[in-house]
């Protein structure tokens, strides 16, 4: 039986239909309205379940467990959102979660594809490969997480959420047998690479843990890259 999904799983997933109607950023009243016509038992409003409770909606959002400080969503301007990559990657898992298809379910997208593809070929990876682990530096580390030292606290959390669910669903896809090819070579992908590619992530956010408070720090909103 499928798990149930939370509420701001079903947000989520009313945000990741915009996505998929190449409709692009969309307002917080638009997003309550598409949540409720798609969960309207979670989201109509109490005794007039015909009308939306948009405020339902709306505390979804905001907060360190909401939608955008998860990085699943990203604030463009005012009450307008956009969905991340990270939160496209968990639409996908959550619209499989439920099919009986166990390929099907672990299968990886050509965008997460890639994302391993870079992750396995960066320098941070080559250094670990061939245990030159000190000399692994904080550029390194930025290209592995696709961020630079000017970043502000959104991209990064963006970022690191979509290394750490893009090695989840690669770990997920190999542990039940699914190949995985790398569109360079054509070279598959087994779990000492998924394992590798956790081992930089861990080794990196502990070496450089007052770099990262630095940029966390950064909240203004100014796009760094």
């Amino acid at each position: 039986m499928p798990k149930r999904l939370s509420l701001e799983e079903e947000v989520l997933l009313a945000a990741g239909d915009f996505e998929a109607n190449n409709q692009g950023a969309f307002t917080a009243e638009e997003l309550a309205i598409a949540a409720w016509k798609k969960f309207p038992d979670s989201f109509g409003m109490e005794g007039y379940p015909k009308y939306p409770d948009s405020n339902r909606v709306y505390t979804k959002l905001m907060g360190k467990k909401g939608l955008v400080g998860r990085g699943w969503l990203m604030k463009v301007g005012e009450k307008r959102y956009l969905l991340t990559e990270p939160g496209k990657v968990m639409v996908k898992a959550l619209g499989n979660a439920g099919s009986s298809d166990a390929g099907l379910r672990a299968s990886l997208s050509r965008g997460q594809k890639l994302i391993i593809e870079k992750l396995l070929s960066s320098r941070a990876v080559t250094k670990l490969r061939t245990s030159e682990v000190e000399s692994i530096g904080f550029h390194d580390a930025c290209s592995f997480w696709d961020i630079s030292p000017r970043s502000n606290a959104s991209t990064l959390q963006a970022r690191l959420q979509t290394v750490e669910s893009v090695v989840n669903a690669a770990q997920e896809a190999v542990s039940q047998g699914v190949e995985i090819k790398l569109t360079q070579g054509g070279s598959l992908i087994g779990m000492r690479d998924v394992e590798l590619l956790r081992e930089a992530n861990r080794i990196l956010l502990h070496r450089f843990t007052a770099d990262l408070d630095i940029i966390r720090k950064r909240t203004d909103e100014r796009k760094f890259h």
